[in-house]
């Protein structure tokens, strides 16, 4: 069985904290108990433009309110003047309770001058899917 988000277009500035990607449409909701393989991609665009700077947008997987344990991906980089833009992400595998929900958050991380956001549209989408394994 798959769970998975649909195409959803979203342009978020991150802050220095996790914060939740919207819209609320980026979650999965678990049907049911299990071990599940749940995977991701997250579109960034990082704007290192302070002079001797490094800029990255970071993103995690979190159960409910709390982060997935190797699910963090980070894209990004410097020196100045480089705006970048990636596509990376993380598949684990974990175990969940049925209507456990998951979601995507992201941050960035650097110098102060920089910025970093997170976009799904036609040149490049974010999902988060999710492939029932095995009973616990």
């Amino acid at each position: 069985m798959w769970v998975q988000t649909g195409p959803l277009i979203i342009d978020q500035v991150l802050t220095t904290a996790y914060a939740q990607v919207y819209p609320s449409g980026l979650t999965i909701t678990i049907p049911f108990a299990g071990v599940w393989e749940v995977s991701y991609q997250a579109r960034s665009v990082v704007n290192s433009g302070a002079a001797n700077t490094n800029y990255w947008a970071s993103t995690i997987l979190y159960k409910g309110q709390s982060p997935t344990d190797g699910s963090q991906a980070l894209a990004g980089g410097g020196p100045a003047n480089l705006i970048l833009q990636a596509t990376a992400g993380q598949t684990v595998l974990a175990a969940f309770d049925a209507n456990d929900v998951v979601s995507l958050y992201a941050r960035g991380i650097g110098s102060q001058g920089n910025n970093a956001s997170i976009l799904s549209n036609t040149d490049g989408r974010i999902t988060i899917a999710a492939h029932w394994v095995s009973a616990v």
